[in-house]
């Protein structure tokens, strides 16, 4: 089974309440949450009380993907608000095992994020404590840049890394349904939903979903 993870970060900020409920009674997997620290990448975005909020909203599980310079000092305030996933970036962390651990031990399932320049083998070893892992497919930091082509690949690479391991692989940015479908059949098993599929201005939200689960249903 595949699935859509919204990215929150592309969503009108002002009607985020009304976007929550309409996407729960979708039947998304999951909501994508983009904190942003304003030193690893240059924006800032979603807090611990943005979350919390978004959290008493919904009961749909929470992605925390943390675009932070120090992922291990705030892996007990997101266990606290009920996240599920603790997603820290590979490039950030001298100590990747013992951040898995801590994730873990706090109640979370961990992730890693990979920027696109960097290789998929790093996290061979690292395969046995994680249980998804987001490949960037642009540079982390804004949303609605172009697709990197070279991502493909990357998706194939890490499929044949996972084999039989029980770890999804999830692929974050640029893609649009037909990217999307690509990225699916090379390997991905989650595809975040941002300004090119879920929340693209051509469409409304229910319509572009029903687009997305179309699509799938075709590959």
């Amino acid at each position: 089974m595949y699935h859509i993870s919204p990215s929150l970060l592309c969503a009108d900020q002002l009607e985020l309440k009304q976007t929550v409920a309409e996407l729960e009674t979708l039947g998304v997997d999951w909501l994508h949450i983009d904190v942003m620290d304003g030193s690893f990448v240059p924006n800032f975005a979603f807090g611990t009380d943005l979350t919390r909020a978004i959290g008493r909203l919904s009961k749909l599980p929470l992605y925390v993907h943390m675009m932070s310079v120090h992922p291990m000092d705030f892996v007990k305030p997101f266990a606290d608000l009920g996240a599920e996933y603790y997603c820290f970036h590979y490039e950030t962390t001298v100590n990747p095992f013992r951040l898995c651990q801590q994730i873990t031990a706090a109640g979370m399932k961990a992730a890693a994020a990979l920027n696109p320049s960097t290789p998929v083998e790093v996290l061979a070893d690292l395969l046995p404590y994680l249980s998804c892992i987001t490949l960037m497919a642009i540079e982390p930091g804004f949303s609605g840049q172009t697709f990197l082509p070279h991502t493909y690949e990357k998706i194939r690479k890490l499929r044949r890394l996972i084999g039989t391991a029980p770890v999804l692989i999830e692929v974050d940015g640029g893609a649009d349904i037909p990217i999307s479908m690509e990225c699916i059949r090379c390997g991905a098993d989650v595809i975040v939903g941002g300004y090119f599929t879920l929340f693209d201005k051509k469409g409304n939200l229910c319509d572009n979903y029903q687009a997305y689960m179309q699509a799938q249903k075709e590959i």
